[in-house]
């Protein structure tokens, strides 16, 4: 009994040790995974750029690198720091975002910046993000020299300026990246410049011109004081910059335009008219405070027709009234068309001024469409000879602003008078608070409210 249970445990020892060694014989042909010895790759510096300039001694090294990798920097071959790629979100693969904070740059000038990525095992890229960039923390020069259409007043230490348009003039040198003039957060930017040679080895001179227009003046607030800063920035971002201060004052003028007595019944001479889809306009300038044209005034003439059933009834018939943007020639005609065209209605009063309120003012502050505030009104005639509109034929008076288009352009001058139209602008579009002129032939402010 004894000897046939030590017989069993020998079979059971047998077949574990054969088991063991089948186990042993069948996975022996399995190596153990190895060491990684793949250096790191992907490695990117995004600040600073290649090639850039900075105007800090101090800055951040940022970039992407091998998540895990401890990544060196060096200026000049200095070791400047460094710092370990973390994860990215969202996930890019197998990059993460880094950042060496405070790396030191030295002095001004030239510096080679090279980054080193180390991966978690050891292994070292083999090949280093490296480039040059430039320490500048050196303005470049700025002076202001003048402001043309401006008067300096010396005892307040200001521009007085009285124009739409003002140009101010500035110099710096041409290793400049700009120049400009802002004010707050409006830029002004030169839109004429020149060159002017310095002695060998200095930088060019660059002088340099930025137009300023006038900012809206009101009832309230007739002239505005602004400090303007005349500035030169390079691509590090450094800025030199003057102050300059500007007073914007326009003052109406009570001028009053004498135009031609015209006397009952209107004669043929006094007047002018047009089949239907012609057009007349007038060219006029608006002072340097309006901001928007609010309406039209029109001498109508007797068209000659008895009002039927009341005689005293007028028979004037409807036309449209245009603003017309002028156009870029040396001698500006009517361009673009400003408004949506104001349909005046029939039976308006003959022999008076007929007084017409766009429903839509337009604003005349864009110097790129108004140039200096220019514009035309008028008016396209729906009906064959009405209305006769007056024209000033004053013997050596004509101011030849008057114009007509006979249905295709060109516009054709008249040059034998000036319609009698006029034009009223303000300053703000809130008539009840606006300050508002009505101008005349030639630009002649003759009625004036403020």
């Amino acid at each position: 009994m004894l000897g046939s249970s030590r017989k069993a445990l020998l079979v059971v020892f047998g077949v574990l040790a054969g088991l063991g060694l089948f186990v042993w014989v069948g996975c022996s042909s399995v190596e153990p995974m190895g060491p990684d010895t793949t250096p790191p790759t992907g490695t990117t510096v995004t600040n600073p750029t290649a090639g850039s300039a900075v105007n800090s001694a101090e800055i951040n090294v940022r970039g992407r690198a091998e998540v895990g990798a401890t990544v060196r920097v060096f200026i000049d071959d200095v070791d400047a720091g460094s710092a370990v790629a973390s994860p990215a979100v969202p996930n890019d693969g197998r990059l993460g975002r880094f950042t060496v904070e405070n790396v030191d740059l030295g002095i001004e000038g030239p510096k080679s910046l090279k980054a080193v990525a180390t991966d978690l095992y050891g292994n070292v890229t083999d090949e280093p993000v490296e480039f040059d960039i430039l320490l500048d923390m050196t303005p470049p020069p700025i002076a202001f020299e003048t402001i043309n259409e401006a008067e300096w007043v010396d005892e307040d230490s200001w521009w007085l300026a009285g124009v739409p348009r003002i140009r101010l003039v500035g110099r710096t040198d041409t290793l400049a990246a700009g120049a400009r003039v802002r004010h707050g957060v409006t830029e002004y930017l030169p839109d004429s410049t020149d060159v002017f040679p310095a002695e060998p080895g200095e930088p060019d001179s660059m002088r340099f011109w930025v137009t300023l227009s006038v900012p809206p003046l009101t009832t309230a607030a007739p002239e505005s004081l602004i400090t303007y800063m005349v500035e030169a920035y390079d691509a590090a971002g450094n800025v030199a910059g003057i102050p300059v201060d500007v007073l914007w004052s326009a003052e109406g003028k009570d001028t009053t335009l004498s135009w031609l007595e015209v006397e009952t019944p209107i004669s043929f001479d006094d007047y002018i008219t047009g089949q239907a889809d012609i057009q007349e306009a007038v060219m006029f300038q608006a002072p340097v405070w309006a901001n928007y044209v609010i309406g039209v005034r029109f001498f109508i003439g007797n068209d000659g027709i008895t009002g039927e059933p009341n005689p005293e009834t007028p028979t004037t018939e409807p036309f449209t009234i245009y603003v017309w943007r002028p156009t870029a020639d040396s001698t500006p005609t009517p361009g673009v068309i400003a408004n949506d065209g104001m349909n005046t209605g029939a039976q308006y009063p003959e022999m008076e001024w007929l007084q017409k309120i766009l429903p839509n003012a337009v604003d005349i502050s864009n110097n790129n469409h108004f140039p200096n505030k220019q514009f035309f009104v008028g008016m396209e005639w729906d009906h064959r000879n009405n209305p006769p509109v007056g024209v000033d034929e004053t013997p050596g008076a004509v101011d030849y602003t008057s114009w007509r288009l006979y249905y295709q352009p060109p516009w054709e001058m008249l040059e034998t008078g000036d319609v009698m139209m006029e034009a009223i602008v303000s300053d703000i579009p809130n008539l009840a608070e606006a300050r508002i002129a009505i101008i005349g032939g030639g630009g002649s402010i003759r009625e004036f409210e403020r």
